[in-house]
């Protein structure tokens, strides 16, 4: 029967200096592409998990699709909101408690933007400014485009 003796092994090449260094330095390599990854999905799980980036991109959305062709726009005493008429129907778009509805004909409301602290509204030729302050002190602000029906 064979004897195996495992001291006696001739390989003299070892474990060297220079391949410590190389796998060091994937494995640096790897850790800093995993830290970069995690921080950056921990900051996207912020942004698409805040309710008010949801809130305030669908604002944007609904408050943009009413500007187009309007009759005539206005801001609102206190800049607190805009009245304009689009088809000869008057709408309001304000500040009303904490949260920004949309009235037509003045009558109801729709509300279009909730936990708001303050709201300023100013424009400037065809660019209307929206400025809104939220009860959990993020604000916001985005510029509008008015076009103007052309009959």
């Amino acid at each position: 029967m064979p004897t195996y003796n495992i001291l006696n092994k001739n390989n003299e090449e070892g474990y060297t200096l220079i391949e410590s260094v190389f796998q060091l330095s994937v494995l640096l390599i790897f850790s800093h592409i995993f830290a970069v990854t995690i921080g950056w999905l921990s900051l996207m799980e912020v942004q698409v998990t805040n309710p008010t980036e949801t809130e305030w991109a669908l604002f944007i959305e609904d408050v943009e699709n009413y500007l187009n062709d309007l009759d005539m726009i206005m801001v609102q005493t206190r800049n607190t909101g805009i009245r304009f008429i689009k088809e000869e129907v008057e709408f309001d778009i304000e500040i009303y408690q904490n949260l920004i509805r949309k009235q037509k004909n003045r009558l109801g409301h729709e509300q279009m933007l909730l936990h708001v602290k303050s709201i300023n509204v100013s424009m400037e030729g065809q660019l209307l400014y929206f400025s809104v302050e939220f009860e959990n002190g993020i604000d916001k602000e985005h510029t509008f485009y008015v076009t103007y029906n052309s009959e």
